[in-house]
């Protein structure tokens, strides 16, 4: 009798290990308007795993924006926009599985107006 033995990551996308500046915000269960911010940990074309002090619920659909560290051109900033739901929470961080992605050029104000109270982000 043969055994067939699977090794390595059968993830159909590739995950990418990045610290990028994350901030997001999304609608709670009141309609109280959330804000939130944090850095993340691997990137793939279909999901986002981040770390935040205060992540959203499981479930969640959340707006996330990515400080993207190019520059258009070697002159404009970019931000990856990202929409998608909360699909867990845990030690190892908050998963963020996406439904749609695009890069938008930005201005300073854009990225950077974080909320004071926000001690996961370490803008400069």
């Amino acid at each position: 009798m043969s055994v067939e033995v699977i090794h390595g990551d059968r993830r159909v996308d590739r995950r990418y290990d990045v610290e990028l500046q994350l901030r997001f915000h999304y609608t709670n269960e009141e309609g109280a308007l959330r804000v939130g911010c944090g850095v993340t940990a691997e990137l793939s074309r279909g999901g986002i795993l981040f770390l935040t002090d205060d992540p959203p619920p499981a479930g969640t659909d959340v707006e996330a924006h990515i400080a993207w560290p190019f520059l258009l051109q070697d002159t404009c900033p970019l931000e990856l926009v990202v929409q998608g739901s909360i699909s867990g929470v845990s030690d190892r961080g908050t998963v963020l599985r996406l439904r749609s992605y695009e890069f938008r050029t930005c201005g300073e104000r854009s990225f950077f107006e974080v909320p004071q109270h926000c001690g996961a982000c370490r803008v400069a």
